[in-house]
């Protein structure tokens, strides 16, 4: 599972669903030989009239979504696009995990915006001029003596495809010396990287917040040495969209987060990076 790569499994279709009408439709009345006509919604206190059969709440309702949807565009247009910030993350978790924990839960999640945090990467910033700007003494780290499947540095980024870009985007970065592990699924199963993880030697864990999560929890990622652990945060995919803009990825990066990546920054010398 080195850096050799196949990018023919991106390919996929997907399939149409059609829909289909009711032969019957009790809004419908026939008299004789009049032809069907379709009643008109009644409006509501004689206001507005309703158009067709579509009550005005679902009107309203539906524009509702459309304007919801457009909310990232438009605020990148108005504000601009700003580099995330440790300030970002801390907001996040507290969002998401609100009256959902306990007073020692809170507590074990804490994190301190300037010593539990590298600085930001900026506009300018590369993946690989990033990493050396937080990581200056990387060729020393690499002559650390490691066990199978105990990373120093993981790069965590919102997709298998995204994950594949980044491992091209640094190899300036990774030097003959380094190894990456593949960590997200997809183009790996995830019994292969199990295998990997318990043989060879890896300084860099490059994946998914859920296949990152199921490897520490199965046994087979261990983050002794983990000394940076880099959110790809500022990443937008076709949809303008980052990683904690989407629900179930937000969600896999919380749990990870929490579970292990937190508990293990507080007790050892390792900080988080926002890419």
């Amino acid at each position: 599972m080195a850096d050799d790569l196949d990018d023919e499994w991106w390919n996929s279709g997907e399939k149409d669903h059609g829909t289909s009408e009711s032969e019957s439709d009790p809004s419908f009345e026939v008299s004789g030989n009049i032809a069907p006509v379709k009643r008109k919604a009644k409006a509501i206190d004689g206001d507005n009239e309703a158009d067709g059969d579509q009550p005005l709440d679902q009107k309203d309702t539906k524009q509702k979504v459309k304007r919801k949807r457009n909310t990232i565009t438009v605020e990148l247009k108005a504000k601009g696009s700003k580099s995330g910030t440790a300030e970002d993350l801390v907001q996040v978790i507290t969002k998401h995990y609100k009256d959902k924990l306990s007073t020692v839960e809170w507590d074990n999640i804490q994190l301190d915006t300037d010593r539990n945090f590298f600085v930001s990467a900026d506009k300018e910033h590369t993946a690989v001029s990033y990493l050396r700007t937080i990581l200056p003494k990387w060729k020393k780290m690499l002559k650390t003596e490691l066990k199978p499947g105990s990373p120093l540095v993981l790069l965590v980024s919102a997709s298998a495809i995204r994950s594949v870009q980044l491992n091209r985007e640094i190899l300036d970065f990774k030097s003959s010396e380094c190894r990456i592990a593949k960590l997200f699924a997809k183009h790996f199963k995830l019994e292969e990287q199990q295998k990997f993880l318990a043989k060879k030697v890896c300084h860099i864990g490059l994946g998914t917040p859920n296949r990152l999560h199921t490897l520490v929890k199965s046994g087979s990622l261990h983050l002794d040495n983990v000394a940076a652990v880099v959110l790809d945060w500022n990443w937008r995919d076709v949809k303008s969209k980052r990683m904690v803009d989407i629900p179930e990825i937000r969600g896999h990066l919380m749990d990870f987060m929490k579970d292990y990546m937190i508990p293990h920054i507080s007790k050892n010398p390792c900080k988080i990076g926002m890419l």
